[in-house]
Order: structure tokens, then C-alpha cells, then sequence
């Protein structure tokens, strides 16, 4: 199984257990208002949220809709393929996307910080290049 074909079954995956409260969200209290992280990877060079990606926005706006929503976090990453200041913007539209697709969803959100972190750490101390940094990661924080 090639590496695309193994990613995208792992997406699919974390789509179907998103739904059921798991993989990729932690959990901070019990229920469905509880603070939750999910990861969306996105194609090289691409700022355009996937289907599978879709998928896990819709589940998790779907379950946090009656939760009083206070902030949402995104960060949005690149990995080192392009400029430097090239993969900054990637990641900001990123980020950007997938915070519509969250409004789009219907989560009502009344605060978010967005930030965009371009390729910074993408390559370790040895040269290795960290390929699943094309993604964004989105805190959802719920109140009490």
C-alpha cells in the first residue's frame, strides 16, 4: 500500500472514529461539550480542505453545535516543499479554509485565533523532512 493510499485510509478512519468522540479529539470531560482537537492534512501544495478532511469538520461541528463555543484555535503548517515565504501563505489560507468550513458547518463560533506558521519545523536538526506538516490543527474550546 503506497503512502497516499495508507493516509488516506488513516483520514478515513479518524473521520469515522471523530464521529464516535475518538481518535485525534481529547477529551476533557465527559459528554459532548468538552474541549476537542482534530487534525486536517491537506495535498502538497494545496490549501483546499479534502472530503475526508470535510468529513471530520462536519462531525465535529455537528457534535459541538449546543455547546457553548468560546474560542477556536487553528494553526495552520506546511511542509519545506517551496519558499519559505511561499509556505507561510499556504498555511495561513489554510487555516483560513478550514475556518470557513467550520462557519460553513454551522458552528457558532465567537472567537477564533488563527496562525499560520509556514514550514517552521518542518525539517529536524538532521535534515529529515517531516511530510505530515501539511495540515492544520483546530482546538475547539468549549465553556462551562
Amino acid at each position: 500500500m503506497g503512502f497516499k493510499a495508507a493516509r488516506n485510509l488513516a483520514l478515513i478512519g479518524a473521520g469515522l472514529l471523530a464521529a464516535s468522540g475518538c481518535a485525534n479529539v481529547h477529551r476533557m470531560a465527559f459528554g459532548p461539550c468538552h474541549n476537542t482537537t482534530v487534525t486536517l492534512y491537506f495535498e502538497t501544495g494545496s490549501d483546499t480542505v479534502t472530503d475526508v478532511g470535510q468529513q471530520i469538520v462536519t462531525l465535529t461541528a455537528n457534535r459541538l453545535k449546543a455547546c457553548p463555543v468560546k474560542d477556536l484555535k487553528l494553526l495552520g503548517l506546511a511542509d519545506p516543499t517551496g519558499t519559505p515565504q511561499n509556505n507561510l501563505e499556504l498555511s495561513q489560507r489554510r487555516a483560513q479554509n478550514v475556518l470557513n468550513a467550520f462557519v460553513k458547518a454551522g458552528l457558532s463560533i465567537p472567537h477564533y485565533t488563527l496562525v499560520a506558521a509556514g514550514q517552521k519545523g518542518a525539517v529536524q536538526a538532521n535534515g529529515a523532512v517531516e511530510p505530515l506538516r501539511r495540515q492544520v490543527d483546530v482546538t475547539v474550546v468549549v465553556g462551562r
